[in-house]
C-alpha cells in the first residue's frame, strides 16, 4: 500500500468553478468568450480549485482534446492528459505543484486562467489494514483530515458513502469491503458521486488486494460423465455465488465446511458439458477456474490497458486459467516475453518497445496460445507551424506523443531520422532531395506510422538546383561540372565537402570545378547572400591522381636561374609511396646529371622503387648511352615526405622551397606527383558475433557454422554501408582469406543468397563476392529483419578471413 496524497479543511471550496480565464493564443488582448461550448478551442471552466496535490484537476470546454500540454506553477509541462471527452480533460496535479495561472498549450498558441489555482490543506493517509481483505470485513483507513472525506470508492466505481461509514474520525476511517469488491485502486473523495455539480477531489490509493475464492489447482475433468459428482476443495468458498459450466450454463452447487476448516463446494456435472472450463464466480464477477473440461487455457482474458500502449508499459491480463501462461508474444516482436507475475486470474507483462498494435499471444506449455488484442499509442499529428515551406528549411510540427517518432518520410522519398526532446513539437530538417508537397509520414521506432496533413514545399529565393543528375548518370571528380540552376545571380559561393572551389556562372548554367577525392557521398553546398542550400551528388573518384608541382622549360644548371625549385607545399596530403615523376630530355652523346636535394640542400636518397637514385640521378646509368625523352619516377617514402616539410628553406625568391633540382645537360619539362587510390573501404568495425551484436569479431576469422566462426556485417556503423552507392553487378564484397572451404551468405533472416567456395587453393588470396540486386537490398536496409541493422549473416567451414573490404 503505498502512502499517497494530502488534503485540507477548507474542502468547501473544492466547489468552487473557475470560470475567469484569458486566451492568449494570438496574444491580441481580445476578452475571453465565455459562452459554453462555444466550438473551436475554448475554455470554460476548470477545478477544483483549492484542489488536492495528487488529486485531479478537470477543464471543461471546447476542443479540449486538442489540448497539447498543461503548465502548472512549480511544475514541468503535464503532457499525460487523460482525455474523457471533446469537451472535457483531466490530469493529475503533482505533490510540487505551487499557486499560479494554469496554461493549456493549444496547437495555435495558448490558453491562460485570469484565476489562480489554489490548494489545500494536507490529508494523509498512512495505513490500510488489513491487507489482502475479504469482502464482508472492514477495512480501516489510517491517515490525518479523515474527517473531510465523503466517500470511499472502490475499484471500478464502487462507492460506499459516509454514512455507511461504521466508524469516521479526523484519523481513521472504518468501512465495510463490499461483497462486490475487486482488486485495485481505493479512492477517497470529498464529495458525494451523487452529486452531480462538485469537482471532488480525488485521492488514489494504490495497492489493495482484495480475496477471491481460490483452489489448489484445477480439477480435470475429462474422463468424468455426465451425472457424476463433482467435489472442488479450496479457500473462501463461501464467497461462491455462481458456478457457470462451459456452455455458460449455470447449475446448483452446495457449499460445507468441516469441523476441521476444510471448505468444499459440490455440484453435478450436466448432460450438456462441453469442452472448456468450469468456474466459480463470487458477487465481484471476476471467475476463477475450478476445472477443465478437455484442454485447459486462459479463457475469456482481457487486457488492461489494451489501448494507448507504448514499450515499457506494463500490461495486466485478466481471466481464467491463466496460471497456464507460461510467455507472451507480442505483435511485431519475434522473442517471447516472460511474465512479470502472474496468477490463477491475472498476468502481468511489460511490453517490449518495438511491439506493434495485433494480435498478443499468451502461450502455454502444451503449444497452444491464446490472442488478445492490443493497440499502440500513436503520435498525434495537429497543426504545422507553417504549412507552406522553402525547400531545405526546417519544418516544425505540433501534436500529442511527437517522442515517439524514430524517422519522418517526406513525400517524394527523402528519411530524416529525429530525436524528439519534446511531446508535443518536433522540429525536423529538410533534405533538398527527395522532398516534394505532400504528407509527411511519422514512424515510429516499431515501424508502425501515420501521416500529417499536407505540406507545401516552395521552390526557394536563394540559388537552388532545380532537377539533379539521375543515378545512371556517371559524374567524375577531378572533372568540370556543369549542371543547370535558378536565381544564379545570388549565388556568391559553391562548397563541395566543406571546402570552396572554383566556378563559373553563367546566367543559369552553373560551372563547377570538382576535386578528385568527390565520391559517392559528397555535399555541394551553392551559398548565398540570402540564404545556403546543400545537396548529396554521387561522383566516382579519380582513382589515378597526377598532380603537376612544376612546369617549364629549364636547361638545369648549378647556379640560380638554372634550377627547378618545388614548394613543400605541394606535397601535403600526399601519401606514402606516392610517386614523384621527373619529365626532361637528355642532350644526346653527352653525360648529364641531377642533383635532388631538400630545401635545405641536403641530399634525398630515394631507396624505394623501380629507380632508386642517393641524391644524384644520372640518366645513362639508368638507360645505359641512348638518348631520348624521359619520365623517370621516384618513390616518396613518408620519412622523405616528413623531411620535405622539416627542411624547406627559402630560394630564389619561394619561401617555402621543398626540393631543389640541379645539375647540368639535362632539360626539364614538368614535375608531376602521381598515385593510385583504391575505392575499398575496411568493414572491420562492421563485422560483430552473430550471437552478440555489441561485440566487434577479432581477425583473423576461422569461419564454422557454430557462433563461434559465425557473424554479421553491420550496415550503420563506420564505414555506413547502407549510405554507400551499391550497384548489383559492379559493387563487391572482398575477403582475404587462406585454406579452403566454402562461406555461406545469408540475409538477416537467415535466408542463403549464395556460396562462394574453394576446395584446392589454399594460398593467401582474396575471393571476391559480386554483388546481386538481393544483396544490395539486403546492405541498403531495404530487406532486414525488422529489429537489428543486420545486412549479412556469414558462416562456413575452412577458412581463415584476415580481412573484408567493400568496394562500392
Amino acid at each position: 500500500m503505498n502512502k499517497t496524497y494530502k488534503l485540507s479543511a477548507l474542502w468547501m471550496m473544492c466547489l468552487i468553478l473557475l470560470g475567469c480565464l484569458s486566451f492568449s493564443a494570438c496574444d491580441d488582448g481580445d476578452e475571453e468568450d465565455t459562452n459554453q461550448y462555444k466550438g473551436g478551442i475554448s475554455l470554460n471552466v476548470f477545478g477544483p480549485s483549492p484542489v488536492a496535490r495528487g488529486g485531479e484537476l478537470r477543464f471543461l470546454g471546447s476542443g479540449m482534446d486538442k489540448i497539447q500540454s498543461i503548465s502548472i506553477p512549480g511544475c514541468g509541462e503535464i503532457t499525460d492528459i487523460e482525455v474523457i471527452s471533446a469537451n472535457e480533460i483531466r490530469v493529475t496535479v503533482p505533490q510540487t505543484a505551487e499557486v499560479g495561472y494554469v496554461t493549456l498549450k493549444t496547437p495555435t498558441g495558448e490558453i491562460t486562467t485570469k484565476t489562480k489555482i489554489t490548494y489545500t490543506e494536507p490529508i494523509g493517509v498512512e495505513t490500510i489494514t488489513p491487507n489482502p481483505v475479504k469482502p464482508g470485513e472492514v477495512l480501516v483507513i489510517k491517515g490525518e483530515y479523515l474527517n473531510l472525506i465523503k466517500e470511499v470508492i472502490f475499484f471500478e466505481e464502487l462507492p460506499v458513502g459516509e454514512d455507511d461509514f461504521i466508524a469516521h474520525s479526523r484519523k481513521e476511517i472504518q468501512v465495510k469491503v463490499p461483497m462486490e469488491a475487486r482488486t485495485g485502486d481505493v479512492t477517497l473523495a470529498d464529495a458525494s458521486s451523487e452529486d452531480s455539480d462538485a469537482l471532488r477531489n480525488l485521492i488514489h490509493v494504490k495497492g489493495l488486494v482484495v480475496i477471491l475464492p481460490s483452489v489448489e489447482a484445477p480439477l480435470d475433468l475429462t474422463a468424468k460423465k455426465p451425472g457424476d459428482e463433482i467435489v472442488v476443495k479450496g479457500k473462501d468458498l463461501d464467497l461462491v455465488n455462481i458456478v457457470k459450466m462451459p456452455n455458460g450454463e449455470e447449475v446448483e452447487f452446495d457449499y460445507a465446511k468441516s469441523g476441521e476448516g476444510e471448505e468444499t463446494i459440490t455440484f453435478i456435472l450436466p448432460e450438456n458439458a462441453t469442452n472448456g472450463a468450469v468456474v466459480m464466480i463470487p458477487a465481484s464477477g471476476v471467475e476463477v477456474a475450478i476445472a477443465n473440461i478437455g484442454m485447459a487455457l486462459p479463457e475469456r482474458v482481457v487486457a488492461t490497458p489494451a489501448s494507448g500502449l507504448r514499450g515499457g508499459d506494463m500490461i495486466t491480463l485478466t481471466g481464467i486459467n491463466m496460471e497456464l501462461v507460461t510467455t507472451v508474444t507480442f505483435p511485431g516482436v519475434e522473442e517471447a516475453v516472460e511474465p512479470a507475475a502472474k496468477s490463477a486470474t491475472e498476468v502481468e507483462v511489460v511490453m517490449p518497445v518495438a511491439a506493434i498494435s495485433g494480435e498478443l499471444l499468451l502461450n502455454t506449455a502444451s503449444g497452444t496460445s491464446v490472442s488478445v488484442a492490443i493497440t499502440t499509442l500513436k503520435p498525434e499529428f495537429m497543426a504545422f507551424v507553417n504549412d507552406a515551406v522553402s525547400l531545405g528549411g526546417d519544418v516544425t510540427i505540433q501534436g500529442k506523443n511527437l517522442d515517439l517518432i524514430a524517422k519522418v518520410v517526406y513525400t517524394g522519398g527523402a528519411e530524416v531520422e529525429v530525436t524528439p526532446t519534446s511531446t508535443t513539437e518536433l522540429t525536423i530538417a529538410m533534405p533538398t532531395m527527395g522532398t516534394e508537397s505532400g504528407v509527411l509520414t511519422l514512424v515510429m521506432s516499431n515501424g508502425e506510422s501515420v501521416e500529417t496533413t499536407i505540406l507545401t514545399i516552395n521552390a526557394p529565393e536563394f540559388c537552388y538546383i532545380p532537377v539533379l543528375p539521375g543515378e545512371d548518370e556517371e559524374l567524375k571528380g577531378g572533372e568540370i561540372f556543369t549542371i543547370a540552376v535558378e536565381n544564379g545571380d545570388k549565388l556568391t559561393g559553391v562548397e563541395v565537402d566543406g571546402k570552396a572551389v572554383q566556378f563559373i556562372i553563367n546566367s543559369n548554367t552553373l560551372v563547377i570545378a570538382v576535386p578528385q577525392m568527390a565520391n559517392a557521398n559528397t555535399k555541394v553546398k551553392l551559398i548565398s547572400a540570402n540564404g545556403s542550400i546543400e545537396y548529396a551528388i554521387a561522383f566516382v573518384p579519380a582513382t589515378n591522381i597526377k598532380n603537376e608541382v612544376w612546369k617549364g622549360l629549364v636547361d638545369i644548371t648549378w647556379n640560380e636561374g638554372g634550377r627547378v625549385i618545388i614548394p613543400a607545399s605541394a606535397f601535403k596530403d600526399v601519401p606514402a609511396g606516392a610517386r614523384m615523376v621527373l619529365h626532361y630530355a637528355q642532350k644526346v652523346d653527352d653525360w648529364g646529371q641531377a642533383q635532388i636535394n631538400y630545401g635545405d640542400f641536403s641530399g634525398i636518397n630515394f631507396t624505394e622503387g623501380e629507380f632508386k637514385v642517393n641524391g644524384m640521378l644520372v640518366p645513362t646509368d639508368i638507360y645505359g648511352w641512348t638518348f631520348a625523352n624521359r619520365s623517370t619516377p621516384l618513390v616518396l617514402t613518408q620519412e622523405i615526405l616528413n623531411n620535405i616539410q622539416a627542411k624547406q628553406k627559402e630560394c630564389e625568391g619561394i619561401n617555402d622551397a621543398g626540393i631543389i633540382i640541379q645539375g647540368d645537360k639535362l632539360t626539364f619539362s614538368s614535375v608531376t606527383l602521381e598515385w593510385e587510390i583504391s575505392l575499398e573501404q575496411d568493414l572491420k568495425n562492421c563485422v560483430v558475433r552473430q550471437d552478440d551484436q555489441s561485440v566487434l569479431m577479432p581477425f583473423p576469422i576461422a569461419v564454422t557454422w557454430d557462433d563461434a566462426g559465425r557473424f554479421r556485417i553491420l550496415i550503420d556503423k563506420e564505414p555506413s554501408i547502407k549510405d554507400m552507392k551499391l550497384v548489383a553487378g559492379k559493387s563487391a564484397i572482398h575477403f582475404y582469406v587462406s585454406g579452403t572451404g566454402q562461406f555461406q551468405i545469408n540475409d538477416a533472416n537467415w535466408t542463403a543468397l549464395t556460396t562462394i567456395a574453394e576446395w584446392s587453393d589454399a594460398s593467401a588470396r582474396v575471393m571476391e563476392l559480386l554483388l546481386t540486386q538481393e544483396m544490395v537490398d539486403c546492405l541498403k536496409g531495404v530487406r532486414g529483419d525488422g529489429w537489428s541493422s543486420t545486412g549479412l549473416l556469414i558462416q562456413g567451414d575452412g577458412m581463415t578471413i584476415s580481412k573484408i573490404t567493400i568496394l562500392p
